[in-house]
Protein backbone atom coordinates (compact mmCIF):
# COMPACT_ATOMS: atom_id res chain seq x y z
CA UNK A 1 0.00 0.00 0.00
CA UNK A 2 1.60 3.34 -0.61
CA UNK A 3 1.86 6.23 1.32
CA UNK A 4 -1.38 8.08 -0.34
CA UNK A 5 -3.70 5.77 0.75
CA UNK A 6 -6.16 6.57 2.99
CA UNK A 7 -10.05 7.44 3.76
CA UNK A 8 -11.93 9.81 2.07
CA UNK A 9 -12.18 13.11 3.37
CA UNK A 10 -15.65 14.23 3.23
CA UNK A 11 -16.20 16.83 6.07
CA UNK A 12 -19.41 17.93 7.31
CA UNK A 13 -21.37 17.41 4.27
CA UNK A 14 -20.76 14.13 4.16
CA UNK A 15 -21.15 13.24 7.38
CA UNK A 16 -24.76 14.83 6.81
CA UNK A 17 -25.10 13.10 3.68
CA UNK A 18 -24.20 9.61 5.16
CA UNK A 19 -25.91 9.93 8.53
CA UNK A 20 -29.17 11.15 6.43
CA UNK A 21 -28.96 7.78 4.35
CA UNK A 22 -28.85 5.86 7.41
CA UNK A 23 -32.10 8.15 9.16
CA UNK A 24 -34.30 7.38 6.27
CA UNK A 25 -33.22 3.24 6.01
CA UNK A 26 -34.25 2.90 9.68
CA UNK A 27 -37.53 4.96 8.69
CA UNK A 28 -38.26 2.72 5.82
CA UNK A 29 -37.68 -0.22 7.51
CA UNK A 30 -39.78 0.79 10.26
CA UNK A 31 -42.44 1.47 7.95
CA UNK A 32 -42.16 -2.03 6.30
CA UNK A 33 -42.33 -3.65 9.45
CA UNK A 34 -45.24 -1.87 10.39
CA UNK A 35 -47.03 -2.25 6.92
CA UNK A 36 -46.05 -6.34 7.40
CA UNK A 37 -47.76 -6.62 10.98
CA UNK A 38 -50.76 -5.04 10.37
CA UNK A 39 -51.40 -6.99 7.01
CA UNK A 40 -50.96 -9.81 9.30
CA UNK A 41 -53.67 -8.44 11.89
CA UNK A 42 -56.31 -8.05 9.46
CA UNK A 43 -55.95 -11.60 7.75
CA UNK A 44 -56.34 -12.61 11.17
CA UNK A 45 -59.11 -10.47 12.14
CA UNK A 46 -61.19 -10.29 9.06
CA UNK A 47 -61.26 -14.00 7.17
CA UNK A 48 -61.22 -16.24 9.64
CA UNK A 49 -63.18 -14.24 12.46
CA UNK A 50 -63.65 -16.16 15.94
CA UNK A 51 -62.09 -19.25 14.79
CA UNK A 52 -58.73 -20.60 16.02
CA UNK A 53 -55.91 -21.95 13.61
CA UNK A 54 -56.94 -25.11 13.96
CA UNK A 55 -60.50 -24.96 13.03
CA UNK A 56 -61.68 -25.09 9.66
Amino acid sequence: MSDNAQLARTGTAGALVIGGAVFTGWWLLAVAVTVVAVGAVTIRLAFRPGRNAGQR
